[in-house]
């Protein structure tokens, strides 16, 4: 039986389908490290109302943490995680939380911090040892990441199959 929508009321770069069947469990299952950086992260970006400013915030603010703490830390670490395509919507009315948005991590980007390009091995060992995730695709990027911040690999995350599957907005348009 389908559901209606899920009001969707902003976006990085993705929509949730009109069409497509919405599970009423939309929280998404991810490990505690990345759960707790993508709060910290949540917490201080743009609203999903600013579509432009958050998607800016996310190409400028690694998961990691901010750009001038990790730049001045002794321990610097060659790689940097970055939200990449993003879905936040609603859930239904019938949900304790009408007006409590859920955002979804669809893809991440993994840079290797103002360097060269390098190769999957380095990028999925990354991920698994720091974020304990074990990525289903990972594709080495052929351009540089925002503002020369170095090379990079695109990591898709996947859910469960009836969870709708994203679809590119235009981070221009208004919800």
């Amino acid at each position: 039986m389908l559901e209606p929508p899920i009001p969707v009321i902003g976006s990085s770069r993705a929509v949730v389908l009109a069409d497509q069947p919405v599970p009423a469990d939309l929280e998404q299952q991810l490990p505690s490290p990345l759960r707790l950086a993508l709060n910290h992260l949540l917490e201080r970006a743009p609203s999903a109302l600013f579509p432009r400013a958050r998607q800016l915030y996310f190409l400028k603010v690694p998961l990691e943490g901010h750009p001038q703490d990790l730049d001045s830390s002794p321990f610097v670490e060659r790689f940097r995680t970055f939200v990449l395509r993003e879905t936040t919507c609603l859930p239904s009315e019938e949900n304790e939380q009408p007006h409590q948005p859920i955002t979804r991590i669809n893809e991440l980007a993994v840079v290797h911090w103002q360097a060269p390009q390098t190769n999957l091995e380095d990028y999925a060992s990354y991920i698994s040892r720091h974020w304990l995730l074990e990525p289903q695709q990972l594709n080495l990027c052929e351009q540089p990441w925002f503002r020369e911040g170095g090379a990079w690999a695109r990591v898709s995350l996947t859910g469960p199959a009836d969870v709708p599957a994203p679809a590119p907005a235009d981070p221009d348009s208004t919800p």
